[in-house]
């Protein structure tokens, strides 16, 4: 959430803009270099401290605000210190991109005003120099399938349901229940077992 949407002086004023959005962005990437370890989403340690944890628990929204506004004032100290190494050559790169989404300096009292040109151009440059100066570390990513779908009409009279698993994936397909756990893909399973 977008630290106008969180500020209680906004609260029946707030209107959402393209920068929001872009500030949305930024929360994410943040999110992906505080929390991972590397490529393919590694996890960072369960005991680990990160700061920033307490964005994703903090129920209350002027407390939130508060929290997000200071660590990114304090970027060096309460966000970049926790950034795991794999991370860091991204870690200028991530700072700037808080300069272009607050440039008149304070999160705590300015609305973002985030362009696509100024995210554009951080990003393009990031690009640039890691990879040039700072090879990927090969991985293993999921493999992308293409599944043609079966004609329309067929879908239609699929044994009477919504989910037609035994039209396109034969008849002895059943469909597995799923946790709602965040897991390392080499361990997940199709629902539809095949």
């Amino acid at each position: 959430m977008s630290l106008a949407s969180l500020d209680k002086k906004n609260r029946g004023s707030y209107v959402h803009n393209p920068a929001h959005d872009f500030e949305s962005l930024l929360y994410t990437v943040i999110g992906i270099v505080t929390f991972t370890t590397g490529p393919c989403g590694q996890l960072r340690a369960p005991n680990d401290h990160v700061p920033l944890a307490r964005w994703y628990n903090e129920i209350d929204p002027e407390q939130l605000h508060k929290d997000k506004a200071i660590d990114l004032i304090n970027y060096d100290s309460e966000v970049n210190k926790y950034v795991p190494g794999y991370w860091q050559p991204f870690s200028p790169y991530l700072s700037r991109l808080i300069e272009a989404t607050w440039p008149k300096s304070n999160p705590f009292f300015n609305h973002a005003e985030g362009t696509h040109s100024a995210f554009r151009k951080i990003l393009q440059e990031a690009l640039t120099d890691l990879t040039t100066n700072h090879p990927e570390t090969k991985s293993n990513y999921a493999r992308i399938t293409v599944t043609v779908p079966a004609k329309r009409k067929f879908l239609a009279t699929a044994v009477g349901s919504r989910y037609p698993y035994k039209l396109l994936r034969g008849d002895h397909a059943q469909r597995h229940p799923q946790l709602s756990s965040i897991k390392p893909l080499k361990m997940w399973k199709d629902s539809v077992d095949i």
